[in-house]
């Protein structure tokens, strides 16, 4: 049997939600939580799979996995990055009054190239990535590490995962593979224009994962969103430029959207 799903909670205030992307867990937001829990009450929730919820399947059905979490959790503001941000964006549509704001943070509402979305990856580099992952498992997840994560903050990023090596801790590949099929197979276009929960999509400008501008048009199909890119950054703004971002995300969850 399945453990039930675990959430670590820190800090007291108005309840915050961080979700983190693929192949890690909550250890990688670093000492952004401590900063986050003298105003917050914050809610790390590993994905089934990851981290501490490592014996929680990881459903390949989107819905499920937003509904899952929603379940465990009071009405919050929400932060989540890459495929955390794919899974709050969900989370918005499917229950916007559990959700009192989102930040998205290196995602967009489609991670895949499609007719009606040209910012995602193509076919042809989705199953290079798969292909990697049997091939070259340690080299490919060395890479996306670098490249989402930034080699200069590497070493840093490892520390605050706990590894010892790239491929130290990451969760089991059946599970690695179901987080692709969730990045690649949704397209969450279709409800944004109903969404009137505020959303901010916050990005570098230097992104290798996704495309910054994803970002910028994603706001821009969303009644309450809006986009900040911040210069020199990469896939993992709050790593690479921790102050900036806090003083971003800060500034739009505690702004008095009544005012």
């Amino acid at each position: 049997m399945s453990e039930k799903l675990k959430i670590v909670t820190l800090g007291q205030g108005p309840e915050l939600v961080l979700l983190h992307g693929w192949a890690m867990h909550s250890g990688i937001w670093g000492g952004l939580v401590d900063e986050l829990a003298t105003e917050f009450r914050v809610n790390l929730v590993d994905l089934p799979g990851h981290g501490v919820n490592r014996d929680v399947p990881l459903s390949r059905d989107l819905d499920e996995l937003a509904d899952l979490i929603l379940a465990e959790l009071p009405p919050a503001l929400w932060v989540g990055w890459s495929l955390g941000g794919l899974v709050t964006l969900n989370a918005v549509l499917r229950q916007p009054h559990k959700v009192q704001k989102n930040v998205l943070v290196g995602a967009t509402p489609c991670f895949s190239r499609q007719a009606d979305w040209e910012f995602g990856a193509s076919v042809a580099a989705q199953q290079a990535f798969s292909d990697g992952l049997e091939n070259d498992y340690a080299g490919t997840l060395h890479q996306f590490y670098q490249q989402s994560l930034g080699a200069a903050f590497l070493d840093e990023s490892m520390r605050r995962l706990g590894k010892s090596s790239i491929t130290d801790g990451v969760p089991a590949k059946d599970i690695l593979y179901t987080g692709l099929h969730l990045l690649y197979s949704n397209n969450l276009q279709a409800g944004l224009s109903t969404c009137k929960v505020p959303t901010l999509f916050v990005g570098g400008i230097r992104d290798r994962i996704i495309k910054p501008e994803s970002m910028q048009r994603a706001a821009t199909l969303m009644p309450a969103a809006s986009s900040v890119l911040i210069n020199g950054a990469g896939h993992a703004p709050f790593i690479s430029h921790q102050e900036r971002f806090l003083d971003i995300i800060r500034g739009f969850l505690k702004e008095d959207q009544t005012a």
